[in-house]
């Protein structure tokens, strides 16, 4: 069996076809001599000819400039970050690319990775430090109307409160972080 290239199995299917044989035909008689070109590509190539293609070359791939990471397109997904967690699904939609074109964007251009939070004990707000000083007045109060004996009834261990946030979902908690900034940790601990 002889060895073809692409292109001269290409002048042959273009010169069988302009013989009158069909697709089968010419797919049968490649087999014999060639054993290379599978049917569907012999039908496709028949088809091209009969729809006037004259060269047996292969085409230049047209290139096609990436429009989707031009600077503009970086500004404005830099721009949806403002402060609220958003994925990448969100901002192509609100940018009009593909979330591939956003992720790369994301990973390549801004340098950004998503980082999942950790359970962060918050500092006290004022409002809590308020709830923390009525709690104690009603305590005072009972232990008042029961003649000091409302404390002794009362196991402790350490007046710390902290109240905390904790996300439904590792996930959901996700946010979107330079990695060339460092990151911020939001942890402390107030005491009433």
């Amino acid at each position: 069996m002889a060895t073809f290239s692409l292109q001269e199995q290409r002048v042959i299917i273009r010169f069988l076809h302009l013989h009158g044989a069909t697709p089968i035909e010419i797919h049968r008689q490649l087999s014999e001599t060639c054993g290379v070109m599978n049917v569907k590509n012999v039908r496709s190539w028949v088809r091209q000819f009969k729809e006037g293609r004259t060269s047996c070359d292969n085409e230049p791939k047209q290139f096609h400039p990436s429009t989707s990471r031009s600077d503009n397109m970086v500004e404005r997904v830099e721009s949806c970050f403002g402060g609220l967690p958003l994925s990448v699904e969100n901002i192509a939609s609100k940018v009009g690319i593909s979330v591939g074109s956003v992720h790369t964007i994301l990973h390549e251009d801004l340098r950004m990775r998503k980082v999942s939070s950790r359970w962060v004990p918050r500092m006290l707000a004022d409002d809590h430090k308020a709830v923390c000083m009525e709690i104690c007045q009603a305590m005072l109060t009972c232990d008042e109307g029961m003649n000091g004996t409302f404390f002794s009834s009362i196991v402790t261990m350490d007046e710390t409160w902290m109240p905390f946030f904790n996300p439904e979902t590792k996930r959901q908690s996700a946010q979107w972080k330079h990695t060339l900034r460092a990151t911020k940790k939001n942890s402390g601990k107030h005491q009433c």
